[in-house]
């Protein structure tokens, strides 16, 4: 069952380096634009990344005080983290739309009070597409405010649900762990800006290339449709899918091959380190699949070679685009952020980046099994389509 299998991999993976693709595609066009992109943003010579957040406190308590506090203490964001005290919301709008400020966090009056009541309460952020560090630092900062928040008020309720005279809950409740506001944002990702851009870069263009390499498996079907070496084939005492799965494999090697090499690079030349190699790996196994089988799938609706080069093209940069492989996500809308998860660009890109910013293999588990699961999806629909259209 294997041996024809081998046969028809064999000869697509002569194919491909016969004619040179492989070289190309695959390795001297990622490797290269890394590099480029590497020169351009990388090193340590960039100029540091800085963030000024305002400060709207018309709660004057204890709770706004203590998180600046915290974050000031933060390693990752010294040096790059500054606060600036601004007296209303207005005045928190002009100093983000003048630049004044990259983010604004207004905290509304009485905030404290109704924390500690287990009342709960919110904060608002104020922000500029000019300065997206300083948003990203803002937004992590009322995230972990809702989390105190959320967690002081479940503990009040717990307590009088458990039979706490109510003039005892304040003190019962801080005497059991929830005495006040603590921030700690030296596992964000972002903090202090910990992603190298040409890491970035560096990654997306590795993504992005992975289906341009299996897309020179994926043509070469078509061709052999029209020159009748598949017609050949079906007529062979070997399975239906076999040609299929031997120009998949080649063109998941190769594109394997290709993102390997852009990561190589990227430590050798640079210096850059994209997190946990075992994190990093299991990521990139799992975007080749998914994208062999999206190709394989997009392909499956050609009629002829150059046909299915413009819907590979159009699929890939589509992607990459609303994935972050071209732009980053925390520039792009928030409606476009959430519609990046639909493709494999975009929890590869996150998975990435949490391991670039020092996240444990762990963290790469959840965006492999997705990105994994968008491929077996893509893949089985791929097949039927190909099993129907393959020999007509």
């Amino acid at each position: 069952m294997f041996t024809p299998l081998l046969v028809v991999a064999g000869h697509e993976l002569r194919s491909r380096l016969r004619d040179g693709t492989a070289l190309l595609v695959a390795l001297v066009s990622p490797v290269l634009l890394a590099t480029l992109f590497g020169l351009a943003l990388g090193g340590d010579d960039d100029p540091p990344l800085t963030a000024t957040i305002g400060i709207v406190d018309l709660d004057g308590g204890e709770f706004p005080a203590s998180v600046q506090r915290e974050a000031l203490a933060v390693d990752e964001l010294k040096g790059v983290l500054t606060f600036t005290q601004l007296p209303d919301e207005a005045a928190g709008q002009a100093a983000v739309d003048s630049g004044d400020a990259g983010a604004a966090i207004v905290f509304p009056a009485g905030f404290s009070e109704s924390v500690r009541a287990g009342e709960g309460g919110s904060v608002s952020v104020l922000e500029s597409p000019e300065a997206p560090l300083a948003g990203v630092v803002a937004r992590s900062m009322v995230d972990r405010i809702s989390s105190l928040v959320e967690a002081r008020t479940l503990a009040v309720k717990a307590s009088l649900a458990a039979g706490v005279p109510v003039e005892d809950v304040q003190l019962f409740v801080e005497e059991n762990g929830a005495d006040g506001p603590t921030l700690s944002l030296s596992s964000d990702p972002v903090a202090g800006g910990a992603v190298d851009l040409a890491v970035y870069y560096g990654a997306g263009m590795a993504v992005l290339f992975a289906f341009f390499v299996v897309g020179t498996s994926a043509r070469s079907l078509l061709t052999e449709r029209q020159n009748g070496t598949l017609a050949r084939t079906r007529a062979a005492p070997i399975p239906l899918w076999t040609a299929l799965a031997g120009k998949g494999i080649v063109g998941f090697l190769l594109a394997l091959v290709s993102m390997c090499a852009v990561w190589l690079s990227s430590v050798l030349f640079f210096g850059a380190s994209w997190g946990t190699p075992a994190g990093v790996l299991l990521l990139l196994l799992a975007h080749t699949f998914a994208a062999t089988m999206i190709v394989l799938l997009v392909a499956a609706g050609a009629r002829t070679d150059a046909q299915a080069d413009g819907f590979i093209l159009g699929v890939s940069f589509v992607f990459a685009f609303l994935g972050g492989s071209l732009v980053p996500l925390y520039n792009l809308p928030d409606w476009l952020q959430k519609v990046a998860l639909v493709t494999p660009n975009g929890w590869i890109s996150t998975g990435l980046s949490d391991l670039a910013a020092g996240a444990s293999t762990a963290a790469a588990a959840v965006p492999a099994l997705v990105v994994t699961g968008i491929g077996l999806l893509a893949g089985g629909v791929a097949f039927f389509r190909y099993r129907k259209g393959l020999f007509a």
